[in-house]
């Protein structure tokens, strides 16, 4: 993860990361890197800047999720990493989200997803799984912050997708 370095990036929200007995690999061991100890993890939130205040909520961290408190000088949000299984009831997925959105009360919070649900709404096709999630990021007041672009999240021989999707709310947005 040589970009972190070279595009000077304080906070990486990361999916599915490079694992060996638990430890994330191929980043810097000078970086703090929050995710979940058991297990084939997920989700991971790495920090390069040391100046950046963090703690990890575990309440509503593990294999799929972790979800950062993170102090910069006198700003507070929330950062959080979903992974979001196809094979799972996506009901579930929402749950855990809203057992989120409550503990957070309303502060500044954004979401990193691997959603795997397709929607035109961030640049995809649409499926059933696409639909739900739109209903529910509509009636959250969730945005969506994806932009549109040629890359894509996904690409092998059978296709191609757009099912990462970076989520704010209200008062995060304001911040963007």
């Amino acid at each position: 993860m040589k970009i972190i370095a070279t595009e000077n990036i304080d906070i990486t929200l990361v999916q599915e990361p490079c694992l060996y007995q638990q430890e994330i690999k191929r980043v810097s061991s000078t970086y703090r890197k929050y995710s979940h100890r058991e297990g084939k993890g997920k989700a991971a939130i790495i920090l390069a800047n040391n100046k950046i205040g963090a703690l990890l909520i575990t309440q509503y961290s593990d294999k799929d999720n972790v979800l950062l408190e993170i102090q910069q000088e006198n700003e507070k949000f929330f950062a959080a990493i979903i992974y979001m299984d196809y094979n799972a009831t996506i009901d579930n997925d929402f749950k855990r989200i809203e057992e989120i959105f409550t503990f957070t009360k309303g502060e500044k919070l954004i979401i990193a997803t691997e959603s795997n649900s397709r929607s035109t709404v961030w640049h995809d096709t649409t499926s059933n799984r696409g639909r739900q999630m739109e209903d529910f990021l509509a009636s959250n007041q969730q945005h969506i912050l994806n932009e549109e672009r040629k890359l894509t999240f996904f690409q092998s021989s059978i296709g191609e997708s757009n099912i990462d999707l970076i989520i704010a709310n209200n008062k995060m947005l304001a911040n963007i």
